[in-house]
């Protein structure tokens, strides 16, 4: 932790050398007393004014000194909480897909609220501990010069604390461990069910998500009450010892001032010294118990920070030169998440600049993997994926995924304007290229029906809008970025037939002479590409035109007559009934049944009828 603080030196300085005067001061003032009581009530040797007025002057002193100590300590404290929750913020967005997608919410989560919580509190108790550790020694030597029998009484109790301490720390780290780890699981419990709460709701799962948090909530009573069981035993014992050792040095104290061995004005200072270290004691009790807490919550965040990607960036990357050919090539790539497990098998594709390439393949055939492997989300186990004849591992990531704009299946959108979702990846663009881009997207006619047009708040991961109108302003996100490549993952997916028909009319001007990887999995999609790609488990078992692989591939048609229904007599045009509230604005008409779970438009050439369902 030394390397954060010493970040904000300024801070640590003027904490730690107010505690440091603060508590030198502190521990000279019980002499004064002592000068009092001996030379001026005992001898009337000396008046009382100019000490009076001292010790007046000493307690203005002493406060300024706390101020100072208190408030730049704690703001030396928050200081390093905010570095310490930004670097972890940056060690998760520098991590790779396979290291993300080991990552639970609940313990980030914890991690950067109740773990760094525990941090500040230590770190704002480190300028004090110091200053009470200088009171402590200061106290000590001016003790043991007033009287070395008494000092030695006084600290007969040190064997026992250290004993006690001991255990304390031993028994609190891994119970204090395990309780935060707890604490993390209950906000991953809250987390899945405030995000996903419409499917709670849908399947009427209220009670059993209530029974998850219950239980959850119960291991971590079980846990705090464990620490809270720990604390209770030890901070009590580390605070009584020091009064034993009190008791003792009184009871010979007094004794001995009786008896003329040492003066009333030596006891009464050696009194109010030993009553001094009862605070450092107690602090070191309150240091053992939050430090111990402190210390758990410290590896815990440090965990996180120093994890490494398993892919990086490598030192002598390049960057993709610009007029570098925008092709995209797959040479015997083999893929898995779990290597002991291929998701893709010698791969080999060509996209030329220009072309658009659709992928089809039942559901686990890769298709969604391939394009993970362009912009370098994993790495691939053998074999090259390779842009412009470069292969992706030899490029900077800015270079390599600023050529690409990616429209993932699951539209996210962050909980902010529409116009800033759609600026994210070129947030100084103007608003006319905000809007071009939303037009070509077929969204500037629902954006500007919302109450704030471009500035509405589209809520928690844009869940107040439709499936269809997330995946037009991802459509619109990724084309506002002007990409060399485009990664179309079933864009499409959740908008019905007329909004896909007039998207896939303005995407054929956007796809104009870009290069394309279309991830299809609806027929009408494919009359965008060029060329379509055909995968089986793993592997590409066909290439060719739409005519080509209708004539030769059993394994296409397949694909295409999956789930397609026996012809139905046309539906004549009828007006379009308005859209409900957050819907896409599309006819809603009757058709007559064409089977179960069938879709009409199934194996249909070109764009899907009118009339036809989502």
């Amino acid at each position: 932790m030394f390397r954060y603080c010493w970040r904000y030196r300024g801070d640590v300085l003027l904490a730690l050398g107010a505690s440091l005067a603060g508590m030198a001061v502190t521990a000279l003032v019980p002499l004064v007393p002592k000068l009092i009581i001996d030379d001026v009530i005992v001898r009337h040797e000396r008046s009382l004014a100019p000490w009076a007025t001292l010790l007046i002057v000493a307690a203005l002193v002493v406060y300024v000194l706390t101020y100072v100590r208190r408030f730049y300590g704690g703001r030396l404290a928050l200081d390093v909480q905010h570095a310490l929750r930004t670097d972890m913020y940056a060690a998760i967005t520098r991590l790779d897909g396979r290291r993300q997608d080991n990552l639970s919410t609940g313990q980030v989560i914890g991690r950067g609220t109740s773990d760094l919580q525990l941090i500040q509190g230590l770190l704002f108790m480190v300028p004090m501990l110091i200053g009470n550790i200088l009171l402590f020694l200061v106290s000590l030597v001016v003790m043991a010069v007033l009287s070395p029998l008494l000092t030695v009484v006084a600290l007969a109790v040190a064997p026992a604390l250290w004993i006690l301490a001991s255990r304390s720390r031993t028994r609190l780290f891994p119970a204090t461990w395990y309780a935060q780890g707890q604490a993390a699981a209950v906000a991953g419990v809250v987390d899945g069910a405030v995000t996903g709460v419409r499917v709670v709701k849908g399947f009427g799962q209220e009670a059993q998500e209530t029974d998850k948090l219950r239980e959850a909530g119960r291991r971590l009573f079980a846990a705090r009450l464990r620490t809270v069981r720990l604390n209770s035993r030890y901070t009590p014992a580390l605070q009584a010892v020091p009064a034993l050792g009190q008791v003792a040095m009184l009871a010979l104290g007094g004794w001995m001032a009786t008896r003329g061995q040492i003066s009333l004005g030596t006891f009464v200072a050696f009194s109010t010294y030993l009553a001094q270290l009862v605070g450092p004691v107690r602090m070191l009790t309150m240091v053992l118990t939050i430090g111990q807490q402190a210390r758990a919550g410290v590896e815990r965040v440090f965990e996180l920070i120093d994890t490494e990607p398993v892919i990086h960036e490598r030192p002598d990357a390049r960057e993709l030169p610009e007029d570098a050919p925008a092709t995209v090539e797959f040479d015997r790539v083999s893929f898995g998440y779990d290597p002991e497990r291929p998701v893709l098998s010698e791969v080999s594709l060509r996209i030329e600049p220009g072309e658009t390439l659709a992928v089809v393949g039942a559901s686990g055939s890769g298709k969604s993997t391939l394009s993970m492997l362009l912009p370098r989300f994993y790495d691939v186990s053998s074999g090259a994926v390779r842009i412009g004849g470069h292969d992706v591992r030899e490029l900077t990531y800015d270079s390599l995924r600023g050529a690409i704009g990616l429209v993932p299946e699951d539209s996210f959108l962050f909980s902010d304007t529409v116009r800033a979702n759609l600026a994210y990846g070129l947030p100084d663009a103007s608003e006319e290229r905000i809007r071009a881009a939303a037009r070509a997207a077929q969204a500037d006619g629902f954006i500007s029906a919302l109450p704030d047009g471009y500035d509405t708040e589209v809520g928690e991961q844009g869940l107040t809008l439709s499936g269809g109108q997330r995946q037009r302003l991802a459509l619109a996100r990724a084309i506002l970025t002007d990409p060399r490549l485009l990664i179309l993952d079933d864009a499409t997916s959740a908008v019905d037939a007329r909004v896909e028909h007039e998207i896939h009319e303005a995407l054929r001007g956007v796809m104009a002479g870009r290069t394309t990887l279309l991830i299809a999995h609806r027929p009408s999609t494919l009359a965008l590409a060029d060329r379509i790609a055909v995968m089986e488990r793993g592997r590409v078992v066909d290439v060719g035109t739409d005519a080509e692989l209708r004539a030769r591939s059993a394994l296409y048609r397949n694909l295409l007559t999956e789930d397609a229904a026996p012809d139905v007599p046309a539906v004549p045009d009828v007006p379009a009934t308005p859209a409900a509230p957050g819907g896409d604005g599309a006819a809603r008409t009757a058709a007559p049944a064409a089977g179960n779970g069938s879709r009409p438009w199934a194996g249909a050439d070109g764009p899907a009828p009118a009339h036809a369902e989502p």
